[in-house]
C-alpha cells in the first residue's frame, strides 16, 4: 500500500457514549448527521439522546444489513440539503460503510460509488465519527463493502478512514452469533493482512498482536463475560487497521462470492474458507513460514498447525468448517458453481494474494470446502 492510515483519534473508554456531545463540541462539531439502524438505535436511544445534548442532530436510521448502492443513492437524495459539520456512524459494519458512502455522495454528488479507488483524491466535506457496535473493523479502515445486485462490491479510499473512532464497549453487541461472526472475520482479516503481498512490519505487528487476544477471549465474550469485551473489541479494531493498510486476499474473494450468493453472514462465510486457503497457499514457502509463525504466537509455542488450531477453535465457538455445515445443499451449491467462481475471480481483494490463483484453483477451493474431505 502507498500509505499507512489510522483514525486521527482512537478513544477507548467504556460508557463514553454519555460524553459524546462534549467530545464533539471540543472538536468544533455542533451539527451532526447520526446514521444508524433501527434496532441498534432503539436499544441505545436514551443514552444517545443524553450523549448528544447540546448537539443539533439529524437522524437517519433506515440502514439495512449489507447496504446496496441503490439504497445509498436513495438516502443521498433525502439528505443532500442537510447542513451538518460531521457524520456519526453508530452501528456495525453495514452502518459504518453506509455512512462512508453517504459522506462521499454529499461531498461529491456526481461521484459513482462503483468507481471509488484507493488511488484517487476524495475530499470529504466533513469528518466521519465511528462508534462501532460490532467488530467489523470498518471503524478504522479505508474500506467499504457494498452490495451491487447479487455481488459484494469491495472498494475503498484513504479519505474514508474515520477521523474519530470511539470504542465504547458498553454499546458492543451482546448477541453471541454476531460476536462470533465478527470475531471470526477479524481473525481472517488479521491472518490475511500478514500474508498479503503488500504487508509491512507495522501491519504485521498490529495483526500479530490481535490474534492471540481473539483466540483467548472470543469464546468468553460470546458467553457474556464483560471482563473480556474491552480486549476483544480493541483486537477487532486492530485487525481492521492491519488489513486496511495491507489488503486481504483469497479468503475474502471466496467469502464475498459465497456470502452474496447464498446470503450467509460475512464472518461465517470467510471463516469457512480460511483453513482450505491456508492449505492451498502453504505451497509457497514464504507464506507457509508466516502461517507457522502465527500458529506459534496463538499456541504460545505449541507445535500445532494453524489449521489444527482453527479447527479446535471453530468447534468451541460453533463456527462451521464446511459449506455443508452452513446448511447449503450440494445440488444448490453445484448449480451455482460457475457464478461463485466468476464473482470470486473478479473480486478486487485477489490483487493482494501472495501467489497467482487460476480459475481452476478457485473452483477447486470451492469444491473442497463443501464437505472438507477432498485433498487439495
Amino acid at each position: 500500500m502507498p500509505l499507512i492510515t489510522f483514525p486521527r483519534k482512537l478513544v477507548v473508554q467504556r460508557d463514553f457514549l454519555e460524553s459524546l456531545g462534549d467530545f464533539l463540541i471540543n472538536e468544533g462539531l455542533t451539527k451532526v448527521l447520526l446514521i444508524s439502524d433501527k434496532n441498534v438505535y432503539a436499544i441505545q436511544v436514551e443514552r444517545i439522546k443524553k450523549g448528544l445534548e447540546g448537539i443539533e442532530t439529524q437522524l437517519f436510521v433506515d440502514v439495512s444489513p449489507e447496504p446496496t448502492i441503490e439504497a445509498i443513492e436513495d438516502a443521498f437524495e433525502k439528505l443532500r440539503n442537510l447542513n451538518v459539520d460531521g457524520i456519526v456512524a453508530f452501528g456495525g459494519g453495514s452502518v459504518i460503510d453506509f455512512a462512508k458512502s453517504v459522506a462521499v455522495k454529499l461531498s461529491d454528488p456526481a461521484k459513482n460509488l462503483r468507481e471509488i479507488s484507493p488511488f484517487e483524491y476524495i475530499k470529504l466535506r466533513f469528518p466521519l465519527i465511528a462508534i462501532p457496535t460490532t467488530g467489523s473493523g470498518s471503524d478504522a479502515s479505508f474500506a467499504t463493502v457494498l452490495t451491487d445486485g447479487t455481488r459484494k462490491f469491495p472498494t475503498g479510499n484513504y479519505s474514508l478512514v474515520p477521523m474519530f473512532d470511539i470504542l465504547d464497549s458498553s454499546v458492543f453487541a451482546e448477541n453471541s452469533d454476531l460476536i462470533r461472526n465478527t470475531g471470526v472475520d477479524a481473525i481472517v482479516t488479521a491472518i490475511e493482512a500478514v500474508v498479503s503481498n503488500t504487508s509491512n512490519i507495522m501491519t504485521d505487528a498490529i495483526a500479530e498482536k490481535s490474534l492471540p487476544i481473539l483466540f483467548e477471549n472470543l469464546e468468553m465474550t460470546m458467553k457474556g463475560n464483560k471482563d473480556n469485551v474491552d480486549d476483544v473489541q480493541l483486537a477487532m479494531t486492530m485487525a481492521g487497521i492491519a488489513f486496511s493498510n495491507s489488503g486481504s486476499g483469497l479468503v475474502h474473494c471466496l467469502g464475498h462470492s459465497f456470502g452474496s450468493t447464498f446470503h450467509i453472514a460475512h464472518g461465517k462465510s470467510v471463516g469457512i474458507f480460511l483453513p482450505y486457503v491456508i492449505e492451498f497457499l502453504s505451497s509457497d514457502a514464504t507464506t507457509r513460514s508466516k502461517y507457522e509463525y502465527l500458529a506459534s504466537l496463538i499456541s504460545k509455542g505449541n507445535s500445532k498447525s494453524l489449521i489444527d488450531l482453527l479447527k479446535e477453535f471453530y468447534k468451541k465457538i460453533g463456527q462451521p468448517l464446511t459449506v455443508r455445515d452452513a446448511g447449503i445443499t450440494k445440488k444448490d451449491y453445484e448449480e451455482r458453481m460457475g457464478e461463485l467462481v466468476e464473482k470470486a475471480m473478479e473480486d478486487s481483494e485477489l490483487a493482494f494474494n501472495p501467489i497467482f490463483v487460476s480459475n481452476e484453483d478457485m473452483k477447486n477451493l470451492f469444491e473442497i470446502a463443501y464437505d472438507g474431505d477432498q485433498p487439495l
